[in-house]
């Protein structure tokens, strides 16, 4: 993710949990917010309950990694927040990404093109 798609501030962290949709599956949470942007931008969230530092760092490599490869068919105008479950702690790139796919599709945010 380039950093103009990327969320960074906690307050727009805390505006789409508080005021987004979510949907999810066994290992991730997708929440989504409109928002008048011309790009959809991104955040990933993973508890410390998840892993140590670095099995936390390894699946916020895999979200984001499995994020880059379909942001293209994402529709624009979101702030998306990606949580990550306890159950992808010892998950795959692949399932992760269809996990993600997934989910995108679930949430109607998939451009049909």
């Amino acid at each position: 993710m380039r950093k103009g798609e990327r969320l960074k501030r906690s307050a727009d962290f805390s505006a789409v949990y508080r005021s987004g949709t979510s949907v999810a599956d066994r290992y991730l949470v997708l929440y989504y917010l409109p928002q008048p942007v011309t790009k959809t931008k991104a955040g990933i969230s993973v508890s410390r309950k998840v892993a140590g530092s670095v099995g936390r760092n390894r699946l916020k490599r895999l979200v984001r990694e499995a994020w880059r490869s379909l942001s293209d068919r994402v529709l624009p105008g979101y702030h998306v927040v990606v949580i990550v479950r306890m159950a992808a702690r010892d998950a795959r790139y692949a399932r992760i990404a269809s996990s993600l796919e997934k989910l995108v599709k679930k949430a109607g945010l998939w451009c049909h093109e």
